[in-house]
């Protein structure tokens, strides 16, 4: 029979946890409510917004007077919403929408600020305590999905932003120690209230930004139900194009971005211009989804957009947006999977993706990254263009591969590609409406005393294509313009020949490999003629797949299953990135209200 063991009597002998270090786990939320402010806004919706645990709240108009008991039922609108005195363990701020009769049940704000004064961290950072704390000063939940950001003052804004050159901000949400959860309606920079000018009507681009610091723990998630950009031209000649755009900047790892649609124009001369590599000069815009350097990289779990989306721009850096940085592996885009139709889609992953996938279609698609484990479409590719400096593992289209460039084993600038503050020599990146260089349209490097991407040995594709290949490019470590070497010192773009795929000029690295499958025909007899061919005319118009080792075969390709719109995560427990934050989801996958 055992027995107890005598505790000892000294207690410097007693074990204890070691003090390590002063980072504490998220605790259960506070359900005590701190404030609590109600209103009505101009269409009749009733609102609610409370704070559970410590801080205050405040709830002001476009004129600053507070909404108070005695104006709850005058209808008004939000114009800034004032988070004070949080502890990112315990507090969390709800809001709730009784809708009008005939209403859509949207209240508008133009402002949220979830102010970092709760408490002041240590003065020595360098000094461990075990049973010191750490001042947690954001907030842990944020659950409002009937509020929406928009420009509910209705006048021109006045205000820079702080991330775009040229372009003014309309609004935003600002947490500088970070939301663990924020779920709210979404951004629409097309809401106009009664009697206001439209942000399209103001002659200047502005942005929504929603900008989240890192939070003491767990990470940031972020769910919406829609964002809705949009695009103007002036009448000077040539017309002016003014973004009216949204963007999503957090600040070290993004475990989850949620949306059922992402809306944008695609209008002629309207889309934002790290889409179009000919654009005369840079205009950002559309819906931004940025996970940036701090304290640690920026990494990104998952992106998920239920439905269709539109001039939409995901990306991952090691440092912040605004400061210049080498390049890195470590700012990964794990999953990415768009379950409706794409227009103007564009990845930047520089540390690499695992599952990259699209329910209807990869159309006008860009991809930049450093490796593909799996890139699935239950359609098939059109207009779209995927670079990948490593290999791409796995590729499966269940239908045709059209008008579209699939290149690995090509030497990026992945970092510098998606941010980089703009200079006299060119730079910014996607992120500042830079279109990323790829195989038809590279970039001087004077570093690499060549054209970017160039093809190094350490590429492979293996794919499989249920449909046809029209006028497309598959290539693999085959470097097209092997001329492209200039005199140190030349900073001008230099123009020269590109020799097309299939001369005898073309660089073909040993290492090299594509394995295909393909269950239509190939015909690129399309990028054959011109004066500068994409594909040698002495080669068979059957050929689209260069690499040193080439194996095609045909046969019948089983389509993926990527799921498709209505999205529904699959049932299941809570992910352990958010185990913390007990009562905010449901078991498969949706918020609580």
């Amino acid at each position: 029979m055992s027995t107890r063991e005598r505790t000892p009597s000294r207690r410097f002998l007693r074990p204890r946890a070691e003090g390590l270090e002063t980072r504490q786990l998220l605790s259960a939320y506070s359900t005590v409510p701190t404030a609590s402010v109600s209103g009505t806004d101009a269409d009749g919706d009733k609102w609610t917004l409370t704070l559970y645990g410590p801080g205050t709240l405040n709830v002001v108009d476009k004129t600053g007077a507070a909404f108070t008991k005695a104006t709850a039922d005058t209808p008004d609108l939000i114009n800034t919403i004032t988070v004070a005195g949080t502890v990112t363990s315990k507090s969390r701020l709800v809001g709730k929408v009784t809708p009008a009769a005939g209403s859509d049940g949207k209240v508008y704000f133009e402002n949220l600020n979830v102010q970092a004064n709760g408490a002041f961290s240590q003065i020595d950072p360098n000094h461990v305590d075990r049973l010191g704390t750490i001042a947690q000063n954001g907030i842990g939940l944020v659950d409002m999905p009937d509020f929406w950001l928009g420009n509910t003052s209705g006048v021109k804004p006045t205000q820079n932003s702080p991330v775009h050159a040229g372009v003014f901000t309309a609004g935003g949400i600002t947490a500088p120690e970070g939301i663990n959860v924020l779920r709210f309606g979404g951004v629409n920079t097309d809401y106009t209230p009664d009697g206001g000018t439209p942000l399209t009507a103001t002659n200047q681009p502005n942005e929504f930004l929603v900008f989240l610091g890192q939070p003491v723990t767990a990470g940031t998630s972020i769910q919406v139900d829609a964002v809705v950009t949009n695009a103007s031209a002036t009448t000077a000649t040539p017309p002016e194009v003014n973004q009216q755009s949204a963007t999503f900047l957090v600040t070290g790892r993004l475990n989850v971005f949620q949306a059922n649609t992402i809306y944008g124009n695609t209008a002629s001369g309207l889309a934002p211009t790290q889409f179009n590599s000919s654009a005369a000069s840079p205009a950002p815009g559309g819906t931004y989804v940025v996970s940036q350097g701090g304290a640690v990289t920026g990494q990104i779990g998952w992106v998920r957009v239920g439905g269709n989306a539109t001039n939409f721009t995901v990306l991952a850096t090691p440092n912040d947006v605004r400061t210049t940085g080498g390049d890195s592996l470590d700012p990964k885009i794990t999953n990415f999977m768009i379950g409706g139709e794409t227009n103007n889609v564009m990845m930047i992953a520089p540390g690499g993706s695992r599952d990259v996938s699209f329910g209807q279609g990869m159309d006008n698609t860009v991809i930049n990254t450093q490796f593909i484990s799996h890139l699935h479409a239950n359609r098939g590719a059109v207009n779209s263009k995927v670079t990948a400096s490593r290999t791409i593992d796995s590729m499966t289209l269940g239908g045709d591969l059209v008008n579209s460039m699939i290149q690995s084993g090509y030497t990026q600038t992945l970092v510098t590609d998606a941010a980089a503050p703009t200079s006299g020599f060119g730079g910014g990146g996607a992120f500042n409406g830079v279109a990323p260089p790829e195989i038809t349209n590279r970039s001087q490097s004077q570093l690499a005393a060549g054209s970017l991407p160039t093809a190094h040995g350490g590429g492979g594709i293996n794919a499989r294509i249920a449909g046809s290949v029209v006028n497309s490019v598959v290539s693999v470590s085959v470097d097209p313009d092997p001329s492209g070497i200039v005199e140190p010192g030349q900073f001008e773009t230099v123009t020269n020949h590109r020799f097309p795929f299939g001369a005898p000029q073309n660089i073909v690295l040993p290492r090299g490999y594509i394995n295909a499958k393909v269950e239509g025909e190939i015909d690129n007899s399309g990028l054959q003629t011109g004066a500068k061919p994409l594909v040698s005319p002495d080669v068979a118009s059957t050929s689209a797949f260069f690499a040193k080792k080439v194996s095609v075969v045909k046969g019948a390709v089983f389509p993926p299953g990527v799921r498709t719109a209505p999205y529904n995560p699959t049932p299941g427990p809570v992910p352990k990135y958010q185990g913390s934050l007990k009562g905010a989801f449901r078991r498969d996958g949706t918020f609580r209200k």
